[in-house]
């Protein structure tokens, strides 16, 4: 069997991509391995959204390289935008960008086609046209997330100063509903209890699509809401989590459709701050204000009172002086989220902000960070503390080999663990009901499985 490895870096929407390219692979008939594992093909995603992220993707492509002389290398995702004339010079055998990436299957079928992959001698040939859908769980292990991304749309016209993504990835572009329903029933078949609705910028879901024409079957959805509630409607899939969403399109429609499902849709919104000043905000370039965005969480509370609400924080922006960060902590704590994810601002050759003059102290960037990430702690065990005793519903993720301790992922984004008397290979990847018990490491103990959902 001819053999291909996958390596990740970046995003969500990038994890999402190399699943497909994964799963599309092994319906090819192509057997996923390590690149340690002498591979004939691999692949390697890459990320450029910051600095540090260019020389990640250069450490590893050379890695990868070095150590399988006689595969063929793919290297693929945002890196090779601006960084082609590396690549080439690095003899790498195909650079493929972000709009031709769906298009990595054919090609490596096409090559193992031609029996001549560099060192194949596996009697194994995959044919581009006989693709099959895997619909075991089990075989899918390890190649798809417990918790299986769905790709709903692509690129990023908001142009924040700090950020290089729309350069790399485009103008908004939003997947075909009916290649969404298709994809999202596969997953519902194969036994999947909860999906993840992933994109560079999914509040603009639909914004490049028209609406329906006379005599057409397929509604023209135009806007997140409608998505969701379509998907809803036309699948049986058993939870929807919506990922990270700018405040400004948090619309009531939106909070409707979630109220009205809160069954099927997870209680828990990623909704990045990124600063709680507004002259940093303004230098960010981004959509909102520090009162338009108290206003807005507060709706949000009002209409769905137990949801979890988690955030980002940037600290050391261009600029950002001892007041403008007391903004953002008095904001923090005003806001109560129920998770933080800090980190600090480092400049990216090719945006507005590296140009700026003030760049922050990289030990006041560090003193700022660990202030904030213990407020987060602090946050987060509230959070924690308060669902005690409650009933979560989790789905099944990972197996300890040692203790055979299982654990998952709650709706509202809590990491539960527990034990089944079930097989993990026969309840991985479905929902579980559990009632929590106790404070256990990083989320809460469930002594009790209620029930099994699929």
């Amino acid at each position: 069997m001819i053999r291909f490895s996958i390596n990740t870096l970046g995003c969500k929407v990038n994890l999402c991509e190399s699943d497909d390219i994964s799963r599309e692979m092994a319906g090819l008939g192509f057997e996923a391995v390590s690149y340690s594992d002498n591979p004939d093909f691999c692949i390697i995603n890459t990320c450029t959204v910051t600095a540090e992220s260019d020389r990640k993707a250069r450490q590893l492509i050379r890695r990868i390289k070095n150590k399988n002389s006689r595969a063929k290398i793919i290297v693929t995702g945002c890196f090779t935008v601006n960084n082609s004339e590396f690549l080439e010079g690095l003899g790498i055998d195909h650079i493929i960008n972000n709009v031709r990436k769906d298009s990595i299957p054919k090609l490596l079928s096409g090559l193992a086609g031609d029996g001549n992959p560099k060192g194949s001698s596996r009697g194994h040939t995959p044919e581009a046209d006989c693709s099959e859908k895997i619909n075991d769980i089990e075989q899918l292990t390890g190649i798809l997330h417990s918790r299986p991304l769905i790709k709903i749309q692509d690129g990023c016209e908001q142009n924040c100063t700090y950020c290089i993504i729309p350069g790399v990835r485009g103008r908004y572009r939003s997947t075909d509903l009916l290649s969404i329903i298709s994809k999202i029933r596969h997953i519902e078949e194969i036994g999947y209890g909860e999906i993840v609705l992933t994109g560079i910028h999914i509040g603009k879901y639909g914004v490049d699509i028209e609406g329906t024409r006379p005599g057409e079957d397929s509604p023209g959805v135009n806007e997140l809401s409608q998505l969701i509630t379509e998907i809803l409607g036309r699948t049986k899939i058993k939870r929807i989590r919506i990922s990270s969403l700018e405040i400004n399109e948090v619309t009531t429609g939106l909070l409707e459709v979630i109220r009205n499902n809160i069954t099927r849709i997870a209680p828990h919104l990623h909704i990045p701050l990124q600063s709680g000043s507004n002259r940093i905000l303004r230098a960010m370039r981004r959509p909102y204000d520090r009162d338009y965005f108290i206003q807005k969480i507060r709706a949000v509370r009002k209409m769905l009172p137990d949801i979890a609400i988690t955030t980002d924080i940037m600290v050391g922006f261009p600029g950002e002086s001892n007041y403008d960060f007391t903004e953002s902590v008095s904001l923090v704590k005003e806001l109560n989220f129920s998770k933080l994810h800090v980190f600090k601002y480092s400049p990216r050759p090719g945006t507005i902000a590296s140009k700026l003059k003030e760049q922050v102290d990289s030990l006041l960037k560090t003193k700022r960070s660990e202030k904030l990430r213990k407020l987060g702690g602090s946050l987060r065990d509230d959070f924690i503390n308060n669902n005690l005793g409650k009933i979560l519903i989790a789905v099944c993720e990972r197996q300890d080999s040692e203790s055979g301790m299982l654990s998952g992922t709650s709706g509202e984004y809590i990491k539960a663990y527990f034990r089944s008397k079930r097989d993990f290979r026969k309840i991985h990847g479905k929902l579980i009901q559990l009632k929590s018990s106790k404070k256990y490491l990083d989320g809460l103990w469930a002594d009790e499985t209620i029930k099994v959902s699929g």
